[in-house]
């Protein structure tokens, strides 16, 4: 499969960003992939490797999640700047949310009162309060060049935020929100 997504569109694709499968009924057989340069994502049959949707993103999508509650998937936009979220049992869109900056890798804390997004482009890192439906920013804490991925502890006390360029990790008291 992952041929084949490379193959079909190397020639469309700037870069193929995520590929993962849906488990929800109606999509449970579909991949997802990013076109990043078109801003597009289309959903791929696994059994038929047929494109069965393709749908207008925002500018440059990257990484994408379930929402806390699985009703949606949040499709980070980093260039437009928003967050797109889709229904994962019609695979339409729903909503957006603008003026979140930057965000290119975004997870939930385990105890779902923080959003936290990377800003790969602006070198910080941007905690949002969650209350189950609405997104506002918390704290933006400047960090060394090219953050990327996010992990929690189970504890749900600290974010891990890996920097690219440095090889380091970053570990970010979620309570305070001041770099450990």
């Amino acid at each position: 499969m992952r041929n084949f997504l490379r193959t079909r569109f190397s020639r469309a694709t700037a870069a193929l960003i995520a590929a993962f499968s849906i488990t929800v009924p109606v999509h449970a057989n579909d991949v997802i992939v990013f076109n990043s340069g078109e801003a597009m994502l289309s959903l791929i049959d696994k059994a038929t490797h047929q494109v069965v949707s393709t749908i207008p993103t925002g500018k440059e999508p990257h990484h994408l999640m379930a929402t806390p509650d699985n009703a949606s998937l949040i499709v980070a936009n980093s260039v437009s700047n928003n967050l797109m979220f889709i229904d994962l049992k019609t695979g339409k869109p729903q909503r957006w949310v603008e003026n979140i900056e930057d965000p290119y890798q975004v997870g939930f804390s385990p105890d779902k009162k923080w959003f936290v997004s990377t800003g790969l482009r602006l070198y910080r890192l941007d905690i949002y309060r969650y209350d189950g439906a609405n997104i506002s920013i918390a704290k933006r804490i400047p960090l060394a060049v090219m953050l990327n991925h996010i992990a929690f502890t189970n504890d749900r006390k600290t974010a891990f935020i890996s920097l690219q360029v440095s090889g380091e990790v970053a570990a970010i008291d979620l309570a305070t929100q001041t770099v450990k």
